[in-house]
């Protein structure tokens, strides 16, 4: 955008598709737009090493500025671009968080919550955007009524879920909201959010949650079942340390995190009442 090339470690469902953005190593000169500057961008902390040899390798094969970044590295992004390193239909409208949970590194890396000019689009990727002010958030409804399909992806705080957010997303196409329960302690305030939603019409199609995993699979299993039992639907998340090593778990246990993200799965699993080792096969 703009005459800069965007690089990036690999394709995901974010990734932006246009002309300008490039996945891994230069190409030959010959496939190279015109640019002004190229930038590498990295999310996760265990690409940075990779990120930096790409950033190295893209010095080498253009005479343009090669600029390092993401929130790998600390990039703040309070000047958010639809569509710049993630695609135009995901936005945030708010960065950073409010909270210090010993496993998220958002407010290490983003600081505490800051509001941003919203723009249109239909997921909204806040980290926390329940902790915006009633203004902001009638701000994003009013965007959000001229879209369809609309996801809330971030992770809803479930004890901010109140009678103003869902009065607003009742007048609004939902297709997924998603909560998050990460640790035992959560379970109460999820289960009645939960309910909250559920009694305003929506169900667990619609009510997802995500689920940090940390490899006790008996009792990260049981969490999960009680938030499906609740009435929304888990995801399994395996933690991984903010380190330039990405954490790894056993062959089973990762075989078994990858079930518990898989709708068709996950009902099969609870409808038939299989214990979870016959889960992970």
């Amino acid at each position: 955008m703009n005459g800069v090339i965007r690089v990036f470690p690999r394709q995901t469902s974010y990734t932006p598709t246009d002309d300008m953005v490039f996945i891994g190593m230069p190409p030959g000169p010959w496939l190279m737009p015109e640019h002004k500057e190229v930038h590498v961008s990295c999310t996760f902390t265990w690409d940075r090493a990779y990120c930096k040899e790409l950033a190295y390798q893209w010095e080498g094969a253009t005479t343009k500025p090669v600029k390092l970044g993401g929130p790998a590295f600390g990039s703040l992004a309070d000047g958010f671009t639809p569509g710049m390193y993630i695609k135009k239909n995901i936005i945030f409208t708010t960065r950073g968080c409010n909270y210090n949970c010993s496993y998220c590194n958002v407010p290490n890396a983003e600081g505490k919550l800051r509001e941003l000019p919203v723009h249109p689009g239909n997921v909204i990727q806040d980290n926390n955007f329940l902790q915006a002010s009633r203004t902001h958030k009638d701000k994003v409804f009013d965007m959000l009524r001229t879209q369809r399909g609309i996801c809330f992806k971030g992770g809803l705080t479930s004890a901010l879920i109140d009678s103003h957010f869902i009065e607003n997303i009742t007048s609004l196409r939902i297709s997924e909201l998603w909560l998050a329960c990460d640790s035992d302690n959560e379970l109460p305030e999820l289960k009645t959010a939960v309910g909250r939603l559920t009694k305003a019409g929506f169900n667990r199609r619609i009510i997802k949650c995500y689920a940090l995993v940390y490899g006790d699979v008996e009792r990260d299993e049981a969490r999960l079942q009680e938030i499906y039992h609740a009435g929304a639907m888990p995801m399994a998340m395996l933690y991984r340390d903010f380190t330039d090593t990405k954490t790894m778990y056993n062959k089973d246990t990762e075989a078994w995190a990858r079930q518990w993200i898989r709708p068709a799965a996950i009902i099969a699993h609870m409808e038939r009442g299989t214990h979870y080792t016959q889960f992970a096969i």
